[in-house]
This record gives structure tokens, C-alpha cells and sequence, in this order.
């Protein structure tokens, strides 16, 4: 299908505004008198369903609207690539149980979004349950925020053609580069170095597989990169405050993780028939919270 670079573009506006300050609305709403308390059934339904209305809800429905539905995400491929990504999954889900040692400690937590409360008793039927399902809205609006912004990035702007390897050893090493460093920072002050040191080591890791995984001499326009690495490391920086009234290092570190993972999603959208092996990526990265999701709500809910 055939979008003008003026309508991709409107897209990416969209897209990224309601991730960066949809959250201010969100905030007025949860503070109304009536609103349902954190500690309700009903108050962490909203909670998580605030979660898909921030990420995915907007590009699934200007898909819809666009009429390029799953092409708008860059899945539009052979669906047996997620076979390649089970390769990614492998480093995400070891350093997913990793932080939750080194956080959590080993116990039931390490069975990701449903361990942590225990077993047989409707306590903890409801917070399985409760955890299965911001499991699914997390991975699928991480999933369909990011490919969005892939994809209408590489349709809005002008940018040189650059191969994708070069584009993944630059952008995915430079932000495992800039997560050391400001990780460091961060534990001069308050926040413990160890888990910085993971995250930035699980990254690094994500890259190397993807490296293999990538053909050397396809290319794409740079901007498919640059899109969501810019809206989603400011989302983060935003989520931590902004520039002048909030913690900013700890916003770029968060920022830096997730341009990390937007890169690596972008150069496998590029190669067509590795596309769905985000699918299996994604879900890992959710299951076990590790700080490397692209979404800033779930920097937050993992501890990092």
C-alpha cells in the first residue's frame, strides 16, 4: 500500500505523542476521587489496561485506518521466522532470571509474571491471573508501538540507505556504550551497580545474536532506526521526569537499554523473512521483566 511521507509522518507524531504524554492524562484521571485505589480488582484491570492505550492502541488503529493492518508493523513476512527468534529469547530469558536473583532473590519470582505470590490459594490465582494478562498487553504493545515506528519511520523521512549490520553494530553497541556509562553514574549515587552491569551484558548479548541472524548486504533508510530510538528514549527520559525537574541519568540509562532494543527490532523487520523472530524476543523480555523492554512503564515495573 502507498502512504505519503506527510501521512507516515502524521502517524509517527501520533504514535509518539501518546506515548510521551499520554501518561499526563492518564495521571489527571487516576487522581479523580472516584477513581479505583491500586490495591482494588478493578484499579489494576485499569492499570494495565492504561498500558495497551499508551503503547499499542494507536498504531493498531491507524493501521486500521491506513487499511495496511499487519504491514503497518512490518510483519507482513513468512510467519516461520519465529523459529529464529527462539536464538534471541535464549540470552533475554537468562538475563531476565539473572535479575531476578540478583533483585528478588530465588524464589518463586523466578517464574517470571506469575511466580512471587505463592501457590494454591486464591491470593494467588488472582495475581497469576492478574500477571498473565499484563503480560500480554505489555508484550503486545511493546510489539506493536515499536514495529509501528519502524516502519513509518523508514516511510517518513528522507535518510541514506546504511547496511544493516552497520546499522546494529552502531546504534545497538552505542547504546549498550551509553547504558554502562550512565549506568556507573547511577551507582556513584544510590542505585546498586550489579544489575546495571547485567542489563548492559544481556544487551550486548541481543546484538551479537542478531548480528548472525541479519543479512550482511541488505539495507535500509537510517531513519528506520533513528525513529524509534528518538521517540522511545525520550518516552523514557519523560517517564523519569524530563530534562530539568527529574532524575535525567537514570532516563538516559532507561532511554539507552530501550534504543538498544529498538534497533535490534528495526534491522529484523528489515530483513522480511526474520521479521517474527521479534515475536519470541519480545515475549521473553516481558516474562521476565529486565529492564530491557522498550516500554517506560516496564523499566519501572521491574525494579531496575
Amino acid at each position: 500500500m502507498y502512504l505519503s511521507r506527510d501521512d507516515a509522518r502524521s502517524d509517527v507524531i501520533l504514535a509518539g505523542a501518546t506515548t510521551l504524554f499520554g501518561g499526563l492524562v492518564i495521571g489527571l484521571l487516576t487522581a479523580l476521587p472516584l477513581y479505583p485505589g491500586p490495591g482494588t480488582v478493578l484499579g489494576s484491570f485499569l492499570d494495565i489496561a492504561w498500558i495497551f492505550v499508551l503503547t499499542g492502541l494507536v498504531p493498531w488503529l491507524l493501521a486500521r485506518y491506513r487499511q495496511d493492518r499487519i504491514a503497518a508493523f512490518g510483519l507482513d513476512g513468512p510467519r516461520t521466522g519465529w523459529r529464529t527468534g527462539l536464538a534471541l529469547a535464549v540470552p533475554a530469558v537468562v538475563l531476565g532470571v539473572l535479575h531476578q536473583l540478583v533483585t528478588a532473590g530465588a524464589d518463586t519470582r523466578l517464574l517470571g509474571r506469575v511466580g512471587g505470590a505463592g501457590f494454591l490459594t486464591m491470593d494467588a490465582v488472582a495475581a497469576a491471573a492478574l500477571g498473565l494478562l499484563s503480560f500480554a498487553v505489555a508484550t503486545a504493545g511493546a510489539l506493536l508501538l515499536t514495529c509501528f515506528l519502524v516502519v513509518r519511520g523508514r516511510e517518513a523521512f528522507r535518510s541514506p540507505d546504511v547496511s544493516l549490520t552497520e546499522l546494529l553494530r552502531t546504534f545497538g553497541v552505542g547504546a549498550a556504550g551509553v547504558a554502562l556509562l550512565t549506568g556507573l553514574l547511577r551507582a556513584i549515587g544510590a542505585a546498586p551497580l550489579l544489575p546495571s552491569v547485567l542489563q548492559v551484558a544481556g544487551l550486548l548479548a541481543l546484538v551479537l545474536v542478531a548480528d548472525r541472524l541479519v543479512p550482511p548486504r541488505r539495507t535500509i533508510p537510517r531513519a528506520a532506526v533513528l525513529t524509534p530510538v528518538a521517540v522511545l528514549g525520550i518516552a523514557h527520559v519523560f517517564a523519569f521526569g524530563g530534562l530539568f525537574r527529574g532524575d535525567l541519568l537514570s532516563g538516559l540509562y532507561a532511554g539507552s537499554l530501550a534504543a538498544g532494543t529498538a534497533t535490534i527490532t528495526a534491522v529484523l523487520l528489515a530483513s522480511r523473512d526474520r521479521a517474527w523472530a521479534v515475536v519470541p524476543l519480545f515475549a521473553a523480555l516481558h516474562w521476565w521483566p529486565s529492564c530491557l523492554s522498550p516500554l517506560p512503564m516496564e523499566f519501572f515495573a521491574a525494579g531496575c
